[in-house]
């Protein structure tokens, strides 16, 4: 190893251990050594980069690209910061010119898609997230992003094919289960919706926080089902977890009355209720009173 490239892995070193000051330092005394470096200059708006000095960066990286320079590292860089700084038309300025340099700079194709996808634009997503996957093809995260792009776009086939590839890589996450269960609802597949919900409720960990909207969701379809029972089994689940939950107490109270058991569904709507004032709870039991109060006192017919 000769001695300037010695001098580069030293600089590097400082850099990936996070000693940025020193890093600095001496990469300003490496640049006036070897000033026609770009590489250094490109490390060192790196640097600044990484420790959130924006504005010092995207002076030194407009040095490198002022001179019509080929390094393509440099506009992908740009690119992040404007990203970042939530300038997206420089943003996509500067990823636009490194992906144009260099069709494999994949950190500029996935930016290009991140951007897109917060500005509605799902088709531009989908291809630059599809790039992208093909150098990093088990990105859990990404594939999410294409899934939702596709759902966006009414790809629901294509949409499905992401999530499933994602529950591939990652099985046990339940993020993608529900998405899944979301997707076939609006599909009208409650079967199947159902099914994802129940998966995603299999795969739950005690170090992770309970995903109440699962439950709820299982229970409303469930219920759409007018199976009673198996809701109510559902609410006490959930609730042996989290204890006093207003809408497990509500959904629950509910599949008690659907059972018969009046007196206990109607207390344990109350409970919810008086938990969280919810109208939704209050207008349910005015109803709920008033449909008996109505049956109690309807005149007989007689012959």
């Amino acid at each position: 190893m000769n001695q300037k490239d010695f001098e580069l892995e030293l600089a590097l070193s400082l850099i990936e251990n996070q000693l940025y000051d020193e890093a600095l330092s001496y990469l300003n005394r490496l640049i006036e050594k070897y000033p026609e470096n770009q590489q250094l200059l490109f490390l060192k708006g790196k640097t600044f980069y990484i420790t959130g000095l924006f504005q010092e960066s995207i002076e030194v990286l407009t040095t490198i690209v002022a001179n019509k320079t080929d390094y393509w590292q440099a506009y992908e860089l740009l690119g992040e910061i404007y990203r970042t700084l939530n300038q997206s038309g420089l943003a996509e300025t500067f990823y636009s010119k490194a992906t144009e340099i260099n069709p494999q700079a994949m950190s500029s194709w996935l930016g290009r898609g991140k951007m897109a996808y917060q500005q509605s634009e799902y088709q531009i997503a989908t291809l630059c997230f599809e790039t992208y996957l093909r150098s990093d093809m088990k990105n859990v995260e990404i594939r999410l992003l294409l899934a939702k792009s596709y759902r966006e776009m009414d790809n629901y086939l294509s949409a499905i094919d992401a999530y499933n590839e994602a529950i591939d890589l990652d099985p046990t996450n339940q993020e993608i289960y529900e998405e899944l269960g979301d997707l076939y609802v609006k599909l009208d597949h409650p079967e199947i919706a159902r099914e994802k919900y129940s998966q995603a409720l299999q795969v739950e960990e005690k170090t992770r926080p309970v995903n109440k909207e699962i439950y709820y969701k299982l229970i409303e379809l469930v219920f759409k089902e007018e199976n009673y029972q198996k809701a109510f089994n559902l609410c006490n689940e959930l609730l042996t977890i989290v204890k006093s939950d207003p809408k497990a107490l509500f959904l629950s109270g509910k599949a008690l009355i659907k059972l018969n058991d009046i007196k206990e569904g109607r207390k344990r709507i109350s409970e919810a209720y008086n938990l969280e004032k919810n109208d939704v709870y209050w207008r349910y039991l005015e109803k709920f009173d008033d449909d008996r109060l109505r049956e109690k006192i309807k005149p007989r017919n007689y012959e």
